[in-house]
């Protein structure tokens, strides 16, 4: 079993036809250290000083042990001799591929190295970046993607403009034509590159941060605006894999602000409503989520947060936080109101329209109410199996006979349970920290769909102060 302070010794046939060759100490004898004779984290430590360097570095990108040597006792010399290996083999590769005679299997063992070992020092050697930047021109978007994703991802940015210019834009040219597969691997990466970013933000000096930070904000506009283009060229219901990567991003984003460091930045409104009424409830359970984490990091931030924010941003935000309340806690789903929210972007005239129809249907239907907890239609079998468990505990609590207690119909109400409360079933409240609203909250909860918990504890002040 392979323990990290071990040379990784290869199988039958040694690394004969390996692109990447073993490690191997020459010239050794009997009373040289080396790394072949380590077996244990101890032995490393104790003989790290005095360890002699295998006769190929490179070596490194499939040994954990050898990167680990050259981590920790760095040298000009070794840093040369990998240097020399990398750019010749590279150079070597990407003309065998400009003239069509590439060996797949060589190029994919070297890049397999080169993304082990960057995982290791979370960085990208720049001879890396060197070939990638004239392979990308001649890449089909198919060979080594999750490799050639992985390594750029670590790369350094001291503009996002000129990264995605030599590098993400032939990536995105290449991969566009590939279908749903092909978004969801770049978005994952988009992922990886933000999650790289942000650690090196957060680290950077005082000096560096205002760049630091510019970069992570042009990458977001950009990632937000091919997230948009990306969901609206797939039919609904389609790319839920798609839908999941974007929410992922956004889930970091929404998590990793820090005050002075790391800013708040919001995802497009458009983006967050359009998600919001995707067809799937665990997606809007993500999205709120995503929402409340925003709420969080805004109640933390120093204040006045209106001397670090502009007022279009804080605004839109405070729109959609009403929005999403109105939506979901309160029967005013859609609701438009100057100073306060956008109902989701729909027409006034539109909503009168649906409401009109609904009404036409049975005089108690109405649009605001159509998406709250108990009727939004990707919801309501949820709270309806909430609510068969809450009557069920109530019964039992109160000793109630089951063969003479009134069941509830569905679907629940603040009405229908003031009813059922005077007809001989059980008596459970509507609203209130102990109501059965947040009643059905926890159960989602528990049932991995906290997101929509999350923020209606983070925005509706009676919750939040019950927290």
């Amino acid at each position: 079993m392979q323990n990290g302070f071990k040379v990784r010794r290869k199988g039958p046939g040694g690394s004969k036809g390996s692109a990447i060759p073993s490690v191997h100490t020459y010239h050794a004898t009997e009373a040289s250290i080396t790394l072949e004779g380590i077996d244990n984290v101890d032995d490393f430590v104790e003989k790290l000083d005095r360890i002699e360097p295998p006769g190929q570095l490179v070596s490194l990108l499939a040994d954990p042990l050898l990167q680990k040597f050259v981590d920790l006792k760095p040298s000009p010399i070794a840093t040369a001799r990998i240097s020399i290996w990398l750019s010749t083999c590279l150079e070597d590769q990407y003309e065998a591929y400009r003239q069509g005679s590439g060996d797949d299997r060589y190029l994919s063992e070297v890049l397999d190295g080169l993304l082990t070992w960057a995982q290791y020092t979370k960085s990208l050697h720049p001879t890396v970046l060197a070939f990638l930047r004239e392979y990308l021109l001649l890449w089909n978007g198919r060979d080594n993607l999750a490799t050639i994703l992985g390594l750029l991802s670590y790369a350094e940015m001291e503009a996002f403009e000129d990264i995605h210019t030599t590098y993400l834009s032939p990536i995105e040219r290449a991969l566009s034509a590939q279908g749903i597969s092909a978004c969801k691997e770049l978005i994952n990466f988009y992922t990886a590159l933000l999650q790289h970013q942000i650690s090196k933000t957060s680290t950077q000096s005082t000096g560096g941060v205002d760049t630091a930070q510019q970069v992570v904000r042009d990458l977001v506009a950009h990632v937000a605006a091919l997230f948009t283009s990306a969901l609206l060229s797939v039919p609904q219901g389609s790319s839920s894999s798609l839908t999941s990567a974007i929410l992922s991003f956004y889930e970091l984003l929404s998590t990793s602000s820090k005050p002075h460091v790391i800013p708040i930045i919001l995802p497009p409104m458009h983006l967050v409503y359009l998600l919001a009424q995707d067809t799937s409830p665990t997606t809007f359970s993500r999205i709120c989520g995503i929402i409340g984490a925003y709420k969080s990091a805004f109640d933390a931030h120093p204040k006045p947060v209106k001397n670090y924010y502009p007022t279009a941003v804080t605004d839109a935000f405070n729109y959609c936080l009403r929005d999403m309340y109105n939506l979901v806690w309160v029967s005013r789903g859609l609701l438009a109101q100057d100073q306060k929210s956008q109902g989701l972007y729909c027409d006034p005239e539109l909503r009168l329209a649906l409401s009109g129809y609904l009404s036409n249907l049975n005089r108690e239907y109405a649009i605001g109410n159509a998406f709250t907890l108990c009727n939004n239609a990707w919801l309501m079998s949820l709270s309806a199996a909430a609510w068969r468990a809450v009557e069920e505990w109530k019964i039992n609590e109160e000793g109630l006979d089951k063969s003479k207690v009134r069941y509830h119909q569905g679907p629940i109400s603040e009405k229908s349970l003031e009813l059922l409360k005077r007809k001989g079933g059980v008596s459970v409240d509507w609203e209130g920290p102990g109501g059965f609203k947040v009643m059905v909250l926890q159960w989602l909860e528990e049932r991995g769909m906290g997101g929509i918990r999350a923020l209606m504890f983070a925005t509706v002040m009676n919750l939040k102060a019950a927290v």
